[in-house]
């Protein structure tokens, strides 16, 4: 019973009274030049999040012509071959892999959460651009071994003009934490392109999508659980 109700204030939390669906964002709107630090433009309260971080390669910023009109950032350098994925996904830290854009993110100790995908507007401007890319998120179970979800390659070989691309980590070695198993987590994001020559990729609007509350007093996540509770057997009740 006592699981059911914590299962019920859980769902019922993140699906009514989520503080956010976008948890972080990158626009790079904001930033004074070429050199500015990658900072996010929007984080919801619940979490904290890193600067973008651009492991070995070349970063370069472009005022207009985003997909809104306005700044985005150009990448190049990446790998021309994809790396063995087995040896790319199999982390011993939560450290970032040279040739990729990352950030970290770390959950509130007091909140309830989940981490749903993530997003990002991309532009392949030239034939040899690279034309593929890959979303991973990283995590230490509470054993001490990193976890992780992964998109799997996604081809970008037709991104010719601006292109939104929503991850949904479908694929990795263990589920992603949700509801208290979110709170106090660390996360690292990344995001690894090859193909082509290594050439530029354009960049906008890095999204990590999910939701987040706080966590209630016990009081109310029990008044929460019991009021789910009410409300399945009042429809199996109807149903029989």
């Amino acid at each position: 019973m006592k699981t059911l109700i914590v299962s019920f204030a859980t769902t019922m939390l993140l699906a009514a009274s989520a503080q956010a669906n976008v948890l972080g964002r990158f626009d790079f709107n904001h930033l004074a030049g070429v050199n500015a630090a990658n900072e996010a433009s929007c984080i919801s309260p619940c979490i904290d999040v890193t600067d973008l971080d651009a492991c070995c390669l070349n970063e370069g910023l472009r005022t207009s012509g985003g997909p809104d009109g306005s700044a985005f950032r150009t990448y190049s350098g990446w790998d021309r071959n994809q790396y063995d994925s087995a040896v790319y996904l199999n982390r011993s830290g939560l450290w970032q892999w040279p040739k990729t854009l990352a950030f970290e993110v770390q959950a509130s100790a007091t909140s309830l959460g989940t981490i749903s995908g993530l997003s990002v507007d991309v532009k392949r401007p030239y034939a040899y651009s690279p034309d593929s890319i890959m979303a991973s998120i990283f995590w230490e179970d509470a054993t001490g071994t990193i976890q992780q979800r992964n998109s799997g390659p996604v081809s970008i070989a037709s991104a010719s003009g601006w292109t939104t691309l929503d991850f949904d980590f479908a694929n990795g070695s263990a589920e992603l934490p949700f509801g208290i198993e979110f709170s106090g987590e660390t996360f690292n994001v990344e995001l690894y392109a090859w193909g082509g020559t290594g050439g530029a990729l354009y960049l906008d609007n890095v999204t990590l999508k999910g939701d987040c509350a706080p966590i209630p007093e016990p009081s109310g996540a029990m008044l929460i659980g019991m009021s789910g509770l009410a409300l399945l057997l009042r429809r199996r009740s109807r149903w029989s």
